[in-house]
């Protein structure tokens, strides 16, 4: 490699020592001439330097881009032999990948997760915006069926499953972290389902199938699964006995546990269609939680400084320079007043105690805090009229965002009914055999679900114009069933008709009961306790009336039957 002759004479120079700015500063002003004439005579250098064979430049330090090196010379305004170096560096390439924020986010999916339940435990916010999510969509779950013995036969097994609950925690996982792994475990002396399980995401494993819509789905085996496996406990084996041998098998051989589709399934909240796994909302503000987070430590530190103020002690003036021995007399005498509140000091002038604490140095973070919570909120997708009632956003005018925030409900459960009818009753249907025939075709029987109506806007004027219309109008006829009105109403049509029933059943017992009771004398009424019975009334016998009833005075003069007609002749006797 062929070299310059500067670049030779600065090679040759290389073995002598640095003389730094940080020397010159250093020393006094006699030492510092003399390294100026050393520095002259050759035996020190100035500066640093970098050789090419070390593969960078000879401009001394590069800042992430181009630098150039150039001389200041002495100007007109400045001091007769000053110089300087100047650096020109190139404009920084912006990237939302690589913000400064950025970094600090997670980069595997079980510290995402992780964070989002850390977020959902301990942010008031995030945590009120999934819990209704979860919860508001799936008030109530409803199946309709034509037959009403399959009807009945699924709502059964939807009760013994709790399934109601089950998709409740299926809605939480799905929004807080993106995607849900329900297993379904069959009974197969009953052939319904036993219950069913949400697995934990962060041991999941999904990958496309090249042969199916479906995805494939494995587990990774947790410690305690591997430990029960290799385990001789008495206690172990008997549990491992009862799981699945292929389980077994997969994690004696380091491998993972591939699900099987029959009763593994797989909901994800996707960014894009063509992503393998979902993700949650709070993915979205971990930056604006991370600086929430910050603003809020600085509020503790100063809520900490305004019960532990700093306190100052200036000792000395221009005309008296304390000394070390003086500042140590003065902490010993002002650690001796620490605890003695009548504590005295008699002392000059040239002593100031100054406490700093609240009073300086605040830092108002209350725009911050607004612009965050309303970023906060839009990421998590719900209006603030919903979450706090801000007063700049009445109910009414909120409601373009209930209606939007309402269509999202819709979609999701379009979602949950569609994994409910293919995951969880079709299954079912085809082991019972649930089927009815159009014609010459075959037809699986699959219940219908039905949620409750959401209602996110003022129920007022929705309730009274459906009870309009479930009105009869002149020719008698409703323009709305009484089914959907009492749906509106969050309230089940056919469990309102028994209770209705019941009530007139009682009613009617009390009417009975009160006109036995008038009929009692006052010692059979003394005679009742609490829990007796109260007998039924006797009808009394009304004179010219048959003990037996109406039927005994039939033809009889004088009887409830006798119209003025002339009395019959005994049967066998002439006329």
């Amino acid at each position: 490699m062929t070299f310059s002759k500067s670049e030779k004479y600065m090679s040759n120079k290389s073995h002598l020592p640095d003389a730094t700015e940080t020397i010159r500063r250093s020393v006094s002003q006699f030492r510092r001439e003399q390294i100026t004439q050393d520095v002259e005579n050759g035996l020190f250098r100035q500066g640093s330097y970098v050789t090419r064979k070390e593969g960078l430049t000879s401009s001394g330090i590069v800042l992430g881009g181009i630098s150039k090196k150039a001389q200041i010379a002495a100007s007109s305004g400045g001091y007769s032999g000053s110089q300087g170096d100047s650096f020109r560096q190139a404009t920084e390439i912006y990237s939302p990948l690589w913000l400064t924020s950025n970094l600090s986010l997670p980069r595997d999916r079980v510290t995402v997760n992780a964070w989002a339940r850390a977020f959902y435990a301990l942010n008031p916010i995030v945590r009120n915006a999934i819990s209704l999510h979860s919860t508001y969509p799936i008030s109530k779950l409803n199946i309709k069926c034509a037959n009403k013995d399959i009807e009945r036969f699924f709502a059964e097994m939807i009760e013994e499953i709790d399934l109601m609950n089950v998709c409740i925690e299926m809605a939480h996982e799905y929004w807080l972290l993106g995607e849900v792994f329900p297993y379904l475990e069959l009974d197969e002396s009953t052939g319904k389902w036993s219950r069913i399980i949400i697995q934990n995401p962060d041991y999941m494993i999904v990958q496309k199938s090249p042969s199916s819509n479906h995805p494939i789905i494995m587990m990774k085996p947790d410690d305690r699964l591997k430990k029960l496996v290799s385990s001789n406990k008495p206690s172990d084996i008997e549990e491992r006995r009862q799981l699945n041998p292929y389980i077994v098998d997969a994690v004696r051989k380091g491998g993972n546990i591939v699900m099987n589709s029959f009763n593994a399934s797989y909901l994800a909240n996707k960014t894009s269609s063509y992503e393998v796994r979902g993700s949650g909302l709070p993915l979205s503000i971990f930056r604006n939680l991370m600086l929430f987070d910050m603003l809020r430590e600085s509020k503790y530190v100063q809520a900490s400084s305004m019960v532990n103020p700093t306190t100052v002690v200036k000792i000395g003036s221009a005309d008296f320079k304390p000394t070390l021995a003086d500042l140590e007399a003065y902490r010993a005498t002002f650690e001796q007043a620490e605890g003695d509140k009548n504590f005295k000091i008699f002392t000059h002038d040239g002593v100031t105690i100054d406490r700093i604490g609240f009073g300086s140095g605040i830092y108002d973070i209350g725009n911050d805090i607004t612009q965050l919570l309303k970023e906060m909120y839009i990421g998590l997708m719900v209006p603030s009229v919903v979450m706090d009632g801000s007063s700049d956003i009445s109910y009414a005018n909120g409601g373009v965002a209930l209606d939007v925030l309402r269509q999202r409900y819709m979609t999701f459960r379009n979602i949950m009914s569609n994994w409910l009818k293919t995951k969880v009753f079709a299954p079912i249907a085809q082991i019972h055999e649930f089927y009815e025939y159009d014609g010459d075709v075959k037809k699986l029987i699959i219940p219908e679900v039905d949620w409750n109506h959401m209602n996110l806007f003022d129920a007022t004027d929705y309730i009274s114009t459906l009870k309009e219309l479930a009105t009869p109008g002149q020719d008698g006829s409703k323009r709305v069933s009484s089914h959907t009105l009492y749906r509106s109403l969050g309230l089940d049509y056919q469990d309102e008709v028994i209770k209705m029933r019941k009530e007139l059943v009682q009613e009617a017992i009390l009417k009975k009961e009160k006109a036995s009771l008038e009929t009692m004398t006052l010692n059979e009424l003394r005679s009742l306790n609490d829990d007796d019975e109260i007998p039924e009334a006797k009808d009394e016998i009304v004179p010219g009336e048959s003990p037996e009833g109406d039927a005994g005075g039939m033809g009889l003069p004088g009887g409830p039957t006798d119209l003025g007609a002339p009395p019959m002749p005994a049967p066998g006797l002439p006329e």
